[in-house]
């Protein structure tokens, strides 16, 4: 998550066994990480442990720095039902709250500016919103799964334009490039079966090529903590990482969806204790339980990601389920890739903060439901050693 390494051969040198080592006397023979070329790809491959190379941090600490969302007796600073955050170059904050339908706005410093949005049917009104993201030109674009369209707003929360999703009512991840273009992961869904697309579309949301595809058998009345899925992130030099979510492998491709680099990491699957599936089985359930002729399953093991976030470096931050047993709850490890997809160093973060974005060297989260009860919106600024 920090600092550009230097020593690196470039891209286009055919790499037959490049070796960073860890320190002996910290690491095990396998931990090294090799780099090569496989027909014609370049490919990373990661041990279980970090490998800082020479001059890398070894250490990531992430030091609380702002809360949003505990103060009392203002609604300009309470959410109802967080659903996504983002982040300007000003370091603004935007908060999407999907049961108020507000986009609230704050500045660096965590006093609120401003908010915008209207629920309705109408040009620039919301129905039900899933997911805001930024595009790389500074505008927000939120997708309305209510009125099937993408609604772009200026950050001061006009709305310039709306463009119509059509057949594509299912879209769980999106993210922009430079161009204006978008990439998202579409899902159709049947009585048996579900597929999911990841597609390229032009900026008035025309598919231009899909990168990937998936397709798993379903049981309506089998319902599961987990689903396949894909994610994504935009790299600065316009490229695309993704990943499926049943590995532990990311693919980087480029404008024409042709993969130009592979990073895959060495891991064990983790356990799914008792406990935790008792846990599981409360959250997702609640006091309702389930309706005849359901049945609710729990795999004996996690998945190997939950997802990833990237910053404005192109360091990625994995978030796996691999977990420590803190403050009477498990938390997750996230692993840290530099630019190059080298494993350098590791961190535990609790289990209800979800990682949105990581700017500047500060990393917000999004907190649905804390200890309290309430949402919240954190930032932490970033410690390396």
């Amino acid at each position: 998550m920090k600092i550009k390494i230097s020593g690196v051969a470039a891209l286009g040198v055919v790499l037959l066994a490049i070796v960073f080592l860890l320190d002996p006397a910290a690491s095990s023979a396998e931990d090294k990480i090799v780099v090569k070329k496989e027909n014609g790809l370049t490919v990373v491959y990661n041990p279980r442990n970090p490998v800082p190379p020479p001059g890398s941090p070894k250490s990531l600490t992430l030091q609380p720095d702002l809360t949003i969302g505990d103060q009392s007796g203002d609604e300009n600073y309470t959410f109802s039902q967080l659903r996504s955050i983002q982040v300007d170059d000003q370091e603004n904050i935007f908060a999407l709250d999907m049961k108020e339908i507000k986009i609230k706005v704050f500045d660096k410093n965590g006093k609120f500016v401003r908010s915008f949005g209207k629920k309705g049917q109408g040009p620039g009104e919301i129905g039900m919103p899933i997911r805001m993201e930024m595009t790389p030109s500074g505008n927000l674009v939120l997708y309305d799964m209510g009125n099937n369209k993408f609604i772009h707003f200026s950050l001061d929360g006009t709305c310039q334009k709306e463009i119509p999703t059509g057949k594509y009512w299912a879209l769980i991840r999106f993210k922009f490039d430079s161009k204006g273009c978008l990439y998202a992961d579409t899902r159709t869904y049947e009585e048996t079966r579900m597929s999911s697309e990841l597609k390229k579309f032009s900026p008035d949301f025309k598919p231009l090529l899909t990168v990937t595809t998936f397709a798993e058998e379903r049981n309506p009345r089998i319902i599961t903590p987990f689903s396949t899925s894909f994610a994504m992130q935009r790299r600065q030099d316009d490229t695309l990482i993704w990943m499926n979510t049943t590995k532990y492998e990311f693919t980087i491709v480029d404008g024409e969806g042709k993969p130009v680099k592979k990073i895959i990491r060495d891991w064990a699957p983790v356990k799914i204790t008792d406990a935790i599936k008792e846990r599981m089985t409360k959250e997702d359930l609640g006091d309702r339980g389930l309706s005849p002729g359901y049945k609710y399953e729990v795999p004996s093991h996690f998945p190997p990601v939950y997802y990833f976030a990237i910053d404005d470096q192109d360091r990625m931050y994995v978030c796996t389920y691999a977990y420590e047993e803190k403050d009477g709850d498990y938390w997750p490890y996230f692993d840290v890739f530099d630019a190059e997809g080298r494993y350098i160093t590791k961190f535990c973060h609790p289990r209800r903060e979800m990682v949105f974005a990581v700017k500047k060297n500060k990393l917000y989260c999004m907190v649905q439901e804390s200890e309290e009860g309430i949402p919240l919106v954190k930032r932490y600024i970033m410690i390396w050693k």
